[in-house]
């Protein structure tokens, strides 16, 4: 996945976002809306829980970027409130 928010309206003006990975460790990448030189990286490892909340979809870009490199698969689980 790209660059982008999950800032649809239909989440709320600060969506709590859950995402739990399993299988393949991957990098999750961060990036600063007003400064996109301000970026950061966290590891995705099976079994960890990334959690975004409150005003992180206005403030930052996310993406899980292609890596040619991952032989095992991965499956991720989202959790969203819809409202």
């Amino acid at each position: 996945m790209g660059w982008h928010s999950d800032d649809e309206k239909e989440l709320g003006p600060n969506p709590v976002i859950a995402s739990v990975s399993f299988g393949a460790t991957r990098r999750f990448d961060f990036k600063q809306k007003s400064d996109p030189l301000n970026k950061f990286s966290i590891q995705l490892e099976s079994g960890s829980l990334l959690l975004m909340q409150g005003d992180t979809q206005q403030h930052w870009l996310h993406q899980l970027p292609a890596q040619k490199r991952i032989s095992e698969p991965r499956i991720n689980l989202t959790f969203r409130n819809i409202q």
